[in-house]
């Protein structure tokens, strides 16, 4: 156990300690690069927001249920 202990401090230390061939400033701009891809949402491509146009569609249709609204059904009966 303690053999697996050294050796993981030994290549951590490589990597990130003083005599690593890493700069410091170099793993800043690699956690600010992860940081900021979590932090600022992804765009939306094309087929998402021809996606959400169509729900919004469908729902002004149908009603905001999903279901035929009841005053569509009434003007319906009332042309009959």
């Amino acid at each position: 156990m303690d053999q697996i202990v050294d050796k993981a401090y030994t290549v951590t230390s490589n990597v990130f300690g003083p005599e690593s061939g890493i700069p410091w400033w170099i793993w800043l701009f690699v956690i600010a690069a992860i940081m900021f891809k979590l932090l600022v949402p992804a765009p939306k491509t094309v087929r998402d927001i021809a996606d959400e146009r169509d729900q919004m569609m469908l729902n002004e249709l149908l009603g905001a249920d999903g279901k035929k609204s009841k005053k569509g059904n009434k003007e319906k009966k009332k042309k009959k």
